[in-house]
């Protein structure tokens, strides 16, 4: 009796499986980015604008106020984020000169 519960489980992961989108890379940061309006083309050129490298938002070269100074540029641009992340609302182990508020 219990090799059938365990062929019936084995075969209900499988199922499962196939059903299931796995291992998906995340989407492309240019998408990530809204504005009324604006296309995601318009994003993708305004990241370039705001010193991104591409669209896909990564750059291992990048410090992390780099990138803090690239996205609240996009955030001056009049964008907001699909995902509603706020780079500067993570926490830091320093503050972050790119998130201080201007005076």
């Amino acid at each position: 009796m219990q090799w059938k519960t365990v062929v019936f489980a084995t075969c209900l992961l499988l199922i499962s499986a196939c059903h299931a989108r796995p291992f998906q890379p995340p989407p492309a940061e240019s998408t990530q980015w809204l504005k009324a309006g604006a296309s995601e083309d318009d994003a993708f050129k305004s990241m370039l604008a705001c010193g991104y490298i591409n669209g896909s938002g990564t750059d291992a070269k990048a410090t992390i106020e780099q990138r803090a100074e690239r996205f609240q540029c996009m955030k001056r641009a009049g964008y907001s984020r699909r995902d509603g992340l706020d780079l500067c609302t993570l926490p830091s182990f320093h503050p972050l000169q790119a998130c201080a508020p201007a005076h």
